[in-house]
């Protein structure tokens, strides 16, 4: 039994569309599988989890927040069963990670036909919370925060550079300890802070993946030097090659505010937990199907 999970509330209302095609190439295969969704993100996961004992394999169709939801069930439930990705989203960095067929109908043939599967790693927040792209806070979570739908769909990235320029003059930088690991344990005066288990991020490659860590990327103690540098990542994305910016990998990370503000961070581009946090990635965690 395949569970077809899709995020009704997301995109254009694509996801049911998906899913109704990917029925009939498993009825032709003589596969039955029952779909899944909810009426928004806590319903979604609540939903997953109820249908995981039911199911052999889990399809997520959509971007990085729909295969955090489902992931986030799994591991709520300690699910471990096998999940084929339909990338229906906007960036798909996950997908792109795993070099998964950004085409619809290649992606859905994959799922029904022939594949191989492999494990691959995902991190997580507090013990309960997937992170499967990206977690971020700080001014570039705030930016975030203030585009809108409609400014991205008429004037394109350009928007982000705009939100940025505004938040030069203002005082977005916060006292966060970093406890990385058992090497790092610092108080550090954060602009924004970018914790990624892929690649890449905004669909961008910034820098070499490892196969057992998640990077950190942390700009702080902004002054002029670090401006033109990001106004290049709010614009482009790219972080690779920025003197500006410092990166670390690690296994383990608590971050809390020294000063006990209320920060709110965004994980797999939504709006999520406040600091403090803990975040452990679990290597091999997901057994995914993948092209063979």
């Amino acid at each position: 039994m395949y569970g077809l999970f899709f995020n009704n509330n997301s995109g254009d209302g694509k996801g049911k569309k998906i899913a109704e095609d990917l029925h009939k190439l498993l009825s032709k295969q003589h596969i039955s599988d029952i779909l899944i969704t909810g009426k928004d993100a806590d319903d979604a996961i609540e939903k997953v989890k109820q249908t995981l004992p039911q199911i052999d394999v889990l399809v997520i169709i959509g971007g990085d927040g729909s295969i955090n939801l489902a992931m986030t069930a799994m591991i709520q439930t300690n699910a471990d069963l096998p999940v084929g990705i339909v990338p229906a989203g906007t960036v798909n960095n996950f997908a792109k990670r795993y070099s998964i067929p950004l085409n619809i109908d290649e992606s859905l043939q994959l799922i029904a036909g022939q594949h191989s599967t492999r494990r691959v790693g995902i991190a997580v927040c507090n013990k309960t919370k997937a992170i499967v792209s990206s977690l971020t806070f700080g001014n570039l979570a705030d930016i975030s925060n203030e585009v809108r739908q409609e400014e991205k769909r008429k004037f394109g990235k350009i928007v982000y550079l705009f939100k940025a320029v505004k938040h030069i003059g203002k005082n977005k930088s916060f006292e966060i300890r970093f406890s990385l690991d058992n090497s790092i344990d610092e108080v550090m005066k954060t602009w924004f802070a970018l914790i990624t288990t892929t690649k890449s991020i905004g669909g961008h490659v910034y820098d070499d993946s490892s196969p057992d860590k998640m990077h950190i990327s942390l700009l702080h103690n902004i002054g002029l030097r670090q401006v033109l540098p990001y106004l290049f990542f709010a614009l482009t994305g790219h972080l690779k090659n920025s003197k500006s910016i410092d990166h670390f990998e690690a296994k383990h990370a608590e971050i809390k505010s020294v000063n006990h503000q209320t920060i709110q961070t965004r994980i797999d581009g939504d709006e999520s937990i406040n600091l403090p946090i803990q975040i452990e990635y679990r290597r091999n965690r997901i057994e995914l199907f993948i092209d063979n």
